[in-house]
């Protein structure tokens, strides 16, 4: 696995996990989102660059 493209995809996918978040109205009205709901989102968006890399790594 290479180290800097797993960096890569985890980034994409806490950005992405944030930006979902916040698009959706989850935690409230459009565009608000709470502290807690931004660790959450780049948590599991950067698990998720984790497994892509892993999986794209595999095949």
């Amino acid at each position: 696995m290479k180290f800097v493209a797993l960096l890569k995809n985890v980034a994409l996918g806490a950005t992405a996990g944030v930006a979902v978040l916040t698009a959706l109205p989850v935690f409230g009205a459009v565009g608000t989102i709470t502290t807690a709901g931004a660790v959450v989102g780049s948590l599991l968006g950067g698990m998720a660059g984790v497994l892509d890399t892993m999986w794209t790594q595999r095949q």
